[in-house]
């Protein structure tokens, strides 16, 4: 009785021992679980921001004297060309100005024949001995004070024929009147500041977007570059521009540097107006026909039993297709308790190198190592298999286990 004590004793030790050696793989065996499918695609990496659309060249029109404007010949939208009158001021008191500037100029030109004709008189009789010199120097002193008063007279009407000039506000570009801030009978003053009357903005056809990127993001970005936008009114339509200029004057907003980029944009069809903002991609990287992956196969936290039932698999991969200088780190992680837990298996893989969960033909649990490409928040571009065995469009790749 006691012999088959014994005997049924060490059969239970061996069947416990058993089931606890052979328990991962079975529990990993009967997981279910979730799939991404592999597909071939395009991907691009981007960088997004915002900004506010503008025509590249904006000139402000406004008059350097202080008036009443008497006529404006244009309004908003309106096209103008260069040298084409805007607004005209009143020029009543300008007239009246010139009228007397000009009277001051002729008498001015009267006192100084007067003088001329003394002075040429009192030098005869001065060289003749007739005068004395105090007579002779007077009469100078009064020719050359006639000058002095002609110059002034017709520097007063040069002055009030420039400001009549400027009474009439001509457009200095070819462009759109995209603002008027006047009406006919307003009175402006140009005391201190020369008051706006006109925004004009040359060619609309060619404008440009003023975009803030982040100092985190700003070194993805180069001159030349490519950049899709779309603006609120067309949701659905994609423009495309050019990086033109990167500033390198540092602008802080919300406590955050910035940098502003210059996008130039063709707007012949005329869809886009200044002041329309715009949301930018600016295009860093793209990849046409290529293997992707969704990124929760990466995201994936195997279990313990997936753990163990992988980590030979594991452990023969890394000395196969690692490179020498990452597989020494891994297999080490590998073989440190710590180390080997679902969050953190992969952690000693670089930036560009991953892998995922996938079953091979035989039903059985397999990881394949991969080289990234592009990455965005959804995708990522599968660059190469590390086993340089690639795997087809379709193929199942694990991203979670299904609850009981």
């Amino acid at each position: 009785m006691k012999k088959w004590r014994w005997v049924v004793f060490g059969v239970l030790c061996i069947s416990a021992v058993v089931y606890f050696k052979m328990k991962p793989s079975l529990n990993a065996k009967n997981l279910a679980y979730t799939y991404t499918v592999l597909e071939k695609g395009n991907i691009e990496a981007i960088v997004s921001s915002t900004g506010a659309l503008e025509a590249i060249n904006t000139v402000e029109v406004g008059t350097q004297i202080s008036g009443t404007i008497k006529k404006i010949y244009v309004d908003y939208n309106d096209k103008v060309k260069a040298g084409q009158l805007l607004a005209e001021m009143d020029l009543n008191l300008l007239n009246t100005n010139l009228s007397s500037a000009q009277a001051n100029l002729a008498v001015s030109e009267a006192q100084l024949n007067h003088a001329r004709v003394e002075f040429e008189r009192d030098t005869k009789l001065y060289n003749l001995n007739i005068i004395a010199e105090k007579e002779y120097q007077n009469s100078k002193y009064i020719f050359e004070q006639a000058e002095s008063a002609k110059k002034a007279a017709l520097a007063a009407v040069k002055n009030i024929q420039v400001t009549i000039n400027y009474a009439h506000i001509t457009s200095p570009i070819h462009g759109t009147v995209t603002e008027r801030s006047v009406e006919e009978g307003q009175t402006v003053a140009a005391s201190f500041a020369t008051p706006r009357m006109f925004i004009i903005a040359e060619d609309l056809s060619k404008m440009q977007i003023l975009a803030d990127v982040d100092e985190s993001d700003i070194g993805y970005i180069a001159d030349g570059m490519k950049a899709r936008f779309t603006v609120q009114t067309y949701p659905q339509k994609a423009f495309i521009g050019q990086v033109s200029q990167i500033r390198m004057q540092p602008i802080k907003i919300n406590n955050v540097v910035n940098y502003q980029v210059v996008i130039d944009v063709d707007n012949s069809e005329g869809f886009l107006l200044p002041g329309m903002t715009a949301s930018i991609a600016f295009i860093i990287d793209v990849a046409n026909n290529v293997m992707l992956i969704n990124n929760s196969a990466f995201r994936f936290r195997p279990s313990e039993a997936m753990l163990e039932e992988i980590k030979p698999k594991l452990l023969q991969e890394a000395k196969m297709f690692l490179p020498d200088s990452i597989q020494l780190n891994f297999i080490d992680a590998l073989n440190n308790v710590a180390l080997y837990t679902p969050a953190d298996f992969k952690k000693k893989l670089p930036t560009k190198m991953d892998g995922f969960f996938m079953k091979d033909e035989n039903g059985k649990l397999n990881f394949k190592f991969i080289e990234i490409g592009i990455k965005t928040g959804l995708q990522s571009e599968i660059k190469a298999f590390l086993d340089s065995i690639p795997l087809k469009e379709g193929t199942k790749a694990i991203n979670g286990i299904k609850s009981k």
